[in-house]
């Protein structure tokens, strides 16, 4: 409740000082401006002077605006400004020259803002405005001549005018806002004024860009969306200042005249949209409000891509578009943000907000109403933007900090969490090898004692004989569980090795389905198919994987027929496929068969815990192969195993096998042609 009071009156106090705020001068404006032939000998503050054309007035002549009647005009000062808009905005005030022999042959200038204003015209009339003394332009579309001063602002050289009474007219076009800033300055301030405003900007141009640089770098690392944007606020902020400094028309402007309107809009557009986003996830109305956060996405891109508008009058346009609505927004979202802290009782958490990003945010509201010429010019309206700046800058650097340290706890407890998980699953898979081995005995002895058994009681009733062969049944899948565990741990550990030797693989399949046919009579399996190629494996590592695909075909497809191929390629691999005639492997299954203790749907009509397939594709890469699961149109499994072969040893052994066919010895089977 006090963080949402504190809020109110925050918002409160910052209208009364928007509409009511500190003044320039104590007393009331002056009606003309009085000043030595040569310039004044201090600054003066032409807004105190100048009167504003309130009627549209169709004449874009100086000398008309000179003679039109003075209740058609209204002060500068304190009052609102004219906004946006694409016709001529005419300012005025008369100047008396009197006699000051002191500043004879000293030297002034005028320097006219704001820096985005495209074309300023400013005029000395004689008194009765019907001849022109002195004119000049200015604006970031107007070249540059020669002679002028550079500067990061519009400045001309004052005229030196002789003892009388005069006009000075100033015209004013821009697709920007119409928020004029006029002075008069001594060339020694002038110089003194320059050097000190090129630091500051310099300074505070160089914290924005780094700011940017930090908080994008932060929010990638962290993931976070908020951060994100507001990296793109403050790379927003960098484009306007770098526009509104007068920068971007110092550097680019003998480039491309259209350079400044297009940085500084394009700026502002960005601001727009990345505020918004990162008050919506700040809110966190993503998670919350679904729908408001998706409308909050489009407005957000919509005016961000205001910014191709930047240079056209077309800006006139986006201005009067978004602008209003953005302040609704950033005060519903501010709202919203007070309404969050107080339900959920985060008053300190709030306040921090509200003070960081809260203030800022109604300075920008405020900057935006002032812009748009629903506020006054005053001393707090035109400085409260770079002040909220300046405190949301040094604000979030400070929760930034604390969020780095933060992560970096973090990050050193993840790292402890890590190094203590793998320790765990050290020891763990320790305790699976030590374990598994102690198994092996006993089951060996099981299977080898229920064997005898068998033997002994061949004329027992049948009951007892199926109990024998329960035994037996049982033992086997338990002792090839255990072979699965010692082949994972040892394929998983760092300091695996393949004991490698030299086998033709025509032989080895041939070995290996003869083995199969007599341990496991019933399976059908035959070899239709295989090349000659010498290979380079671990003969019990690949009889291991190969036994495998044969076994999770005789599971997942009893009785079908299993067919095995091996194919010589000429690119220096050999093809072993292990074909099945059963239903296949479902679609979604194809993608995660591979993957430790991975089980399809249909596994669970069968036994087994999901290691078949994961170890023999661990031994396959071990032998610098690779392996493919498919399924058929029509059904059946395909398992596609690539591995390199020895071309010249292939030559050899097929040299050898031909010669052996001469003499008169059987023919290796389905010997080929080196391919």
């Amino acid at each position: 409740m006090n963080t949402a009071l504190f809020a109110v009156l925050i918002v409160i106090a910052s209208g009364i000082l928007a509409v009511y705020g500190p003044k320039t001068a104590a007393h009331e404006l002056p009606q003309a401006l009085v000043i030595p032939p040569a310039g004044p000998i201090q600054t003066v503050d032409l807004n105190r002077y100048l009167k504003r054309l309130m009627t549209d007035q169709a004449s874009q002549n100086p000398r008309d605006i000179a003679q039109i009647d003075e209740s058609d005009f209204e002060p500068v000062l304190y009052a609102r400004g004219s906004g946006y808009t694409e016709r001529t905005i005419w300012y005025r005030t008369p100047i008396r020259v009197v006699d000051q022999p002191d500043r004879t042959g000293s030297s002034a200038f005028i320097e006219l803002g704001q820096v985005y204003l495209n074309d300023i015209h400013v005029s000395i009339l004689s008194h009765d405005g019907l001849r022109v003394i002195w004119q000049e332009r200015v604006g970031d579309r107007i070249a540059t001549a020669k002679n002028e001063v550079r500067s990061l602002s519009h400045v001309a050289e004052w005229p030196k005018l002789e003892i009388g009474q005069y006009w000075l007219v100033i015209g004013v076009n821009t697709n920007s806002a119409h928020v004029l800033e006029a002075q008069i300055l001594p060339d020694t301030e002038l110089i003194t004024k320059s050097g000190t405003d090129s630091f500051i900007k310099g300074v505070f141009l160089g914290v924005l860009i780094i700011a940017f640089g930090l908080y994008f770098t932060f929010g990638i690392l962290s993931g976070d969306k908020s951060v994100i944007c507001y990296a793109g606020y403050a790379f927003a902020l960098f484009l306007i200042y770098f526009g509104i400094t007068g920068y971007a028309q110092l550097i680019f402007k003998p480039v491309w005249p259209l350079a400044s309107d297009f940085i500084t809009g394009s700026g502002t557009a960005l601001a727009l949209g990345s505020s918004v986003m990162m008050w919506t996830y700040i809110t966190r109305l993503d998670q919350t409000n679904p729908w408001i956060f998706r409308v909050m996405v489009i407005y957000s891109v919509l005016a961000v891509g205001g910014s191709v508008t930047a240079t056209s009058d077309w800006y006139i346009l986006y201005a009067k578009l978004f602008f209003g609505p953005e302040i609704l927004l950033l005060l519903g979202l501010l709202v919203n943000l007070v309404y969050r802290g107080y339900r959920q009782k985060q008053n300190w958490q709030t306040f921090f907000l509200i003070i960081a990003l809260g203030v800022p945010t109604i300075g920008a509201m405020a900057h935006l109403m002032l812009l748009i010429g629903l506020l006054p010019v005053n001393r707090f309206t035109t400085s409260v933007f770079t002040a909220g700046s300046v405190v949301q800058l040094v604000m979030v650097a400070l929760v930034m900090s604390y969020r780095t340290y933060g992560l970096i706890n973090r990050r050193v407890d993840a790292l402890a969490s890590s190094q203590r998980a793998n320790q765990l699953a050290s020891e763990q898979r320790t305790f699976i090898t030590m374990l598994s081995h102690e198994f092996r005995t006993p089951l060996a002895i099981i299977q080898r004692s229920a064997e005898i058994l068998g033997l002994y009681l061949k004329k027992e009733p049948e009951a007892v004989l199926n109990r024998l062969s329960t035994i037996r049944s049982n033992a086997g899948q338990l002792s090839g569980l255990v072979d699965a565990f010692l082949t994972k741990e040892t394929l998983d550990s760092a300091t695996f090795t393949t004991t490698r030797e030299t086998i033709a693989i025509d032989a080895f399949l041939g070995e290996l389905i003869a083995r199969r046919h007599r341990e496991v009579p019933g399976q059908n399996i035959s070899m239709i198919h295989c090349d000659v190629a010498v290979v380079e494996i671990d003969r019990i590592l690949m009889e291991r994987a190969l036994l495998n695909l044969i076994e999770n075909a005789r599971k997942y497809a009893p009785g079908a027929a299993v067919w095995i191929s091996a194919e010589r390629s000429a690119n220096g691999y050999v093809y072993i496929r292990v074909v099945d005639e059963g239903p296949g492997i479902a679609a979604d299954d194809l993608q995660n068969v591979l993957n430790a203790f991975y089980r399809g749907r249909d596994a669970t009509k069968t036994q087994g815990v999901g290691l078949g397939l994961h170890l023999t594709n661990r031994i396959i890469e071990a032998h610098d192969g690779s392996l493919s699961v498919s399924v058929g149109e029509e059904g059946g499994t395909t398992v596609l195993i690539k591995l390199p072969y020895d071309r010249d040893l292939t030559v050899l052994k097929n040299n050898e096998n031909r010669t052996a066919f001469a003499r008169g010895y059987p023919a290796p089977p389905n010997g080929g042609e080196l391919a």
